[in-house]
């Protein structure tokens, strides 16, 4: 209960840096052409950052804040690596894509996840959990997916 009144506590001052990173990216893109957007939004970000608050997944193409990311549940690899996806894409991102772009019928009606981002999942978790697969690290994130999609199709 204690950690819930910390979180909100912080959240006022944790709107307003989000408010700066936004407006710093947005002034910045407009020196900035199309084709070198390739960075991730949270690796954008992390550059308003100071380095200290910001952690880097394995590859440093990724960022999130190092204080969420000490938090996340480290019990099992599924439930790390599902709650570092949520950190990195949103929900309804979850909800309304796969790893492959590809629904259970094979069709491309989905938007498909960055592929960086995702890399830098794998390996974060990899590192995290020795001698966990990709393939392991994959299927969590797909049943995350899965566990998005279903939540908001309930009203």
């Amino acid at each position: 209960m204690a950690e819930i009144i910390d979180c909100l506590r912080e959240l006022p001052e944790t709107l307003k840096l989000m408010k700066d990173c936004i407006a710093k990216v947005n002034a910045s893109m407009t020196h900035v052409s199309d084709n070198s957007m390739s960075i991730s939004m949270s690796s954008a970000m992390s550059s308003s950052e100071s380095e200290g608050e910001m952690h880097f997944l394995p590859g440093k193409s990724v960022a999130v804040s190092k204080r969420s990311f000490l938090r996340l549940n480290r019990t099992r690899m599924t439930v790390f690596a599902q709650e570092l996806a949520v950190l990195i894409f949103s929900k309804d991102t979850l909800a309304n894509s796969t790893l492959t772009g590809r629904n259970g019928r094979g069709d491309m009606t989905k938007g498909q996840l960055d592929v960086a981002k995702v890399q830098a999942i794998t390996d974060a978790v990899i590192e995290e959990f020795p001698g966990t697969t990709v393939s392991e690290v994959r299927a969590a994130l797909r049943r995350k997916c899965n566990n998005e999609h279903f939540s908001h199709k309930r009203p």
